[in-house]
């Protein structure tokens, strides 16, 4: 017979299907458990909204208070923004050789302003590589440049690409003193050397021949160069290797002292 009620727990439900209070119970127990993980996807994300917001802001206050400034801080920052530059054509003559500057910082600064153009003079301090021909050496640099800057549109001041003159200048004596060397050349020590040379000129010339032309034939290759500049003088750190024919390379040291005259880099002590 069939039974006259329910059995005790009340009527028997389908498997895998729930009261509505139950459903809610166990939801609360799951959310209490895993600690609402669907929200933190959205928490990180508006949190990486408000930090860009931020930066933006401080950035766009920043440039906006910049283009307010006086030209002097505009070019101040613009050189302080510069850390690397690249000076083409350091062989001179246009004959190419490139130098590849990092750690540029320049110290110093002086400006004049006039109108849309200013005259900077500065200490810059640089390190890297110079290239030329089948060659490469270390160079370091620290040398007062003076140097002209006009208005442009991105950084607001730009350099007019001389602000390396001197160092130019110094590397393409150093350059034909390697070339002179090479060739065995005393003619061309000659255009190198200033007629106030330590010691006397032709005294200097006339040892050089002796040494140019005895002996067997050497090639020499700079390694690195250290420079340094003030005004019209600079001193020169020079590390090279000596190949001569039928023994290995012998690595060396010189230590030169440059003056300009007539608006040509001279050598007055070292050699």
């Amino acid at each position: 017979m069939p039974p006259s009620a329910d059995p005790p727990g009340g009527p028997e439900r389908p498997p895998g299907t729930f009261h509505l209070g139950e459903r809610t119970r166990a939801r609360r127990e799951r959310a209490g458990r895993l600690g609402a993980p669907h929200l933190v996807p959205a928490a990180l994300a508006l949190a990486a909204a408000l930090l860009a917001w931020a930066a933006w802001g401080r950035i766009s206050c920043s440039d906006a208070a910049l283009a307010v400034a006086s030209p002097e801080t505009q070019i101040h920052a613009a050189l302080a923004r510069q850390g690397r530059a690249g000076v083409p054509d350091v062989y001179g003559f246009r004959a190419g050789g490139t130098a590849t500057l990092r750690d540029v910082r320049y110290a110093d600064v002086a400006v004049l302003v006039d109108g849309g153009r200013a005259q900077v003079v500065a200490v810059v301090e640089a390190e890297g590589e110079v290239a030329w021909r089948d060659e490469q050496a270390r160079v370091s640099y620290v040398g007062r440049e003076s140097f002209a800057m006009s208005r442009c549109r991105i950084a607001l001041w730009c350099a007019d690409g001389d602000q390396f003159a001197r160092l130019k200048g110094v590397l393409a004596t150093l350059f034909r003193r390697e070339d002179a060397f090479n060739a065995r050349d005393a003619a061309a020590y000659a255009r190198l050397v200033s007629d106030g040379y330590a010691g006397g000129k032709d005294a200097l010339l006339t040892r050089l021949r002796e040494d140019l032309g005895a002996g067997a034939a050497a090639r020499m290759r700079v390694r690195a160069w250290q420079i340094r500049v003030e005004r019209d003088r600079a001193t020169v750190g020079e590390d090279y290797d000596i190949q001569v024919a039928g023994a290995g390379p012998q690595q060396l040291r010189a230590r030169f002292e440059l003056a300009r005259e007539d608006d040509r880099w001279r050598i007055v002590s070292g050699l």
